[in-house]
């Protein structure tokens, strides 16, 4: 594969880029959206949900059935927040003894994998992070763990297609971002450097004493701690080639004979040990321990804390922190330097805090990127967890799933330069990236199309989820529109809705009078409506 420069990559248009670099939602292509218009079409033009709904919409990927009355009978809403920080008591053991029988390679080492499948079936490891980060998106009780690990993945971003990070990246999302995930800033950022993947991805395995690579340098001050540099604040070019120095040596085991293949290793003699000087803190020749030097150093800088009081931000409240929450910002940065990066500390200051509470509506709306909205649709859909497969080889439905993520530019570790997946609207809006949505909400509810009936999931009936009292058209619209969104559209849109189901004959149409497969064509009308696909 060709290197694609990160200053190319931005030229090129992102996410735009690498939805034009992919092959089309293959079957798709013959599903026909309906032509119905919403008159909503921002968060601002909308009705506004609750606490409750705003919290599993943002912090975690979105409501199953029942899910937010459940957090409205809590004491208050936030309780959520507490129960989803103490993920000890959110029994996960029968998930994850699925994804150890179904997909073997999550639980295998760098070596195994490497071994196992360099000669054939190369793309398996990566298909089965793909299939068991969707299902414990999709199944798990830790929502907000879940949306977490994503957002440190694509902040620790390490690009999958890249030679032997094939071999090494199970192991990195386990033991660094899985691990760390809700634990100290520190901790997380200690594991990543150490990690092979990300070793091998930004090339420090090759970082030497007299002929420094800067690349990892460069990028854990960038991407990982202080931020871009303006005008030499807060570093220098001179602090990059400093840092590099600094971690010279740091690499990991690549002789096939040996035991440890894939293991983080540090090059003795390798390493530059001359007395450094980082963002004017010396740094003595100590070897390994240098490294840990830079890494104290970056965690204690405020400009760490501001950067990633920024992200955190940007991920739950606004594409545009430091324009129009800034405050927040301040707070939530406090929060890291006050208790040395709590992770878990900063959400709870997020979560709770009144900005969040009015954001949906209030600073531009926040546009689902393609992997929360296919988790989102997935768990509204009520699709159980029985009749979703989890095994890869065969599974026609994954097949569809990847074909989607890479059709609207978000196939899961694909994301080819260090700076992760946008987290921003503009990235997101394409005209493919839309169609590819409302194609697959078709798919999913069963309506029409290429493949032998147009379901994603054999047997999967989500009109028939409908209740019995639910019995005339604006019944199921409202019961519908309360299931998928847990707030009311604007009048005129669900009498649009109304009136597509029911051939214009009104609310008091009776359900079971409707041709076969209307209301399936309605409720996929409502995932594929603006109202959905803000969050």
């Amino acid at each position: 594969m060709e290197q694609i420069s990160r200053r190319r990559f931005f030229h090129l248009g992102g996410a735009t880029a690498a939805a034009a670099a992919v092959p089309a939602f293959s079957g798709l292509s013959e599903l026909q959206r309906p032509p119905l218009q919403w008159r909503a079409r921002t968060a601002a033009e909308m009705p506004q949900p609750d606490v409750a709904a705003l919290l599993l919409s943002r912090a975690a990927f979105g409501a199953r059935a029942g899910d937010v009355e459940r957090v409205r009978g809590l004491s208050q809403a936030y309780a959520w927040v507490d129960e989803q920080l103490d993920i000890d008591k959110l029994d996960v053991a029968a998930l994850e003894e699925r994804i150890a029988r179904d997909l073997p390679t999550l639980s295998m080492t760098s070596r195994q994998i490497w071994t196992s499948y360099q000669m054939q079936n190369q793309g398996l490891p990566e298909a089965e992070l793909i299939m068991a980060g969707l299902y414990r998106q999709v199944f798990s009780p830790r929502q907000l763990y879940e949306v977490m690990v994503e957002f440190w993945t694509d902040h620790f971003n390490i690009g999958i297609d890249n030679d032997d990070v094939r071999w090494l990246k199970t192991v990195d999302d386990r033991d660094v971002i899985r691990k760390h995930a809700l634990g100290k800033f520190k901790d997380l950022l200690t594991a990543s450097a150490q990690s092979p993947a990300m070793l091998r991805y930004l090339d420090n395995d090759v970082n030497f004493k007299g002929r420094p690579n800067e690349n990892y340098g460069r990028e854990i001050l960038e991407l990982h701690t202080l931020g871009a540099a303006v005008n030499g604040y807060p570093y220098t070019e001179t602090d990059v080639k400093e840092v590099a120095k600094c971690f010279t040596g740091w690499s990991w085991t690549r002789g096939q004979t040996s035991a440890k293949w894939g293991e983080y290793e540090f090059l003795t003699g390798q390493h530059d040990n001359s007395v450094k000087n980082v963002l004017g803190q010396t740094v003595p020749g100590s070897g390994k321990n240098e490294g840990h030097l830079v890494i104290d150093i970056l965690c204690k800088h405020p400009a760490t804390a501001k950067y990633i009081a920024l992200k955190l931000v940007r991920r739950f409240v606004t594409d545009d922190p430091l324009g129009q929450l800034p405050q927040l910002v301040d707070r939530v940065a406090d929060t890291f330097t006050r208790t040395d990066g709590d992770v878990k500390e900063m959400l709870y200051v997020i979560l709770t805090s009144q900005e969040f509470a009015r954001s949906f509506g209030s600073y531009g709306g926040r546009l689902s990127r393609p992997t929360d909205y296919m988790a989102r649709l997935l768990r509204a859909s009520g699709l159980p967890e029985n009749q979703f497969t989890v095994k890869v080889a065969g599974n026609s439905s994954f097949n569809a799933i990847v074909g989607a993520f890479s059709a609207m530019g978000q196939r899961p570790f694909n994301w080819p330069t260090p700076d992760g997946f946008p987290d921003y609207k503009e990235a997101w809006g394409s005209s493919v990236g839309m169609l590819t949505r409302w194609n697959f909400g078709l798919l999913l509810c069963g309506v029409g199309g290429a493949r032998g009936g147009g379901s994603l999931v054999s047997g999967f009936d989500i009109a028939g989820q409908t209740p019995a009292a639910a019995n005339t058209v604006g019944k199921a619209v409202d019961f519908w529109v309360d299931r998928v969104l847990h707030r009311a559209m604007l009048g005129e849109d669900r009498q649009a809705l109304v009136d597509f189901i029911s051939d214009g004959k009104g609310a008091d149409t009776a359900i079971s009078g409707l041709a076969p497969g209307k209301l399936n064509n309605g409720i996929a009308l409502v995932f594929d409506s603006s109202y959905f696909q803000w969050r």
